[in-house]
């Protein structure tokens, strides 16, 4: 799955800020962009070609990408599916998984696998739930 562009992320965030104050803002880009691939440019001062999530929520609204997972955690209030971090050698699309050797195939796979590579775990979590 690769990442947006500005016009396909700002088509399908949701209204209102992601974040209400500066405080969770750098928390929580500390925590996430400030290790992930798709903003290092921008911290090489190549704003060109910076993460277009991070100008969608400075423009006041909440990425599609970003799911909320803990609302009480600065750092964790919610998680970027688009997210890799920078020592990550794995390519943009996933990989298959290859038949395992000498099984018969009753039905072809590419139907029934998932498109895209999650980053993140998205399950809820008892722990964490409200």
């Amino acid at each position: 799955m690769s990442l947006p562009t500005y016009e396909e992320a700002d088509a399908r965030a949701r209204e209102g800020s992601p974040f209400s104050n500066g405080t969770e803002d750098y928390a929580w880009m500390g925590n996430w962009c400030g290790r992930c691939i798709h903003d290092a440019p921008t911290r090489r001062d190549e704003w060109d070609k910076g993460c277009p999530l991070i100008l969608i929520a400075y423009l006041g609204k909440t990425p599609a990408e970003w799911l909320e997972s803990d609302p009480l955690s600065l750092a964790d209030r919610y998680t970027c599916l688009m997210f890799r971090p920078e020592d990550d050698p794995g390519p943009d699309e996933p990989t298959p998984v290859p038949d395992p050797a000498g099984q018969l195939t009753l039905c072809p796979r590419e139907p029934y696998e998932r498109p895209a590579r999650m980053y993140a775990d998205t399950r809820l979590i008892p722990e964490r739930l409200p």
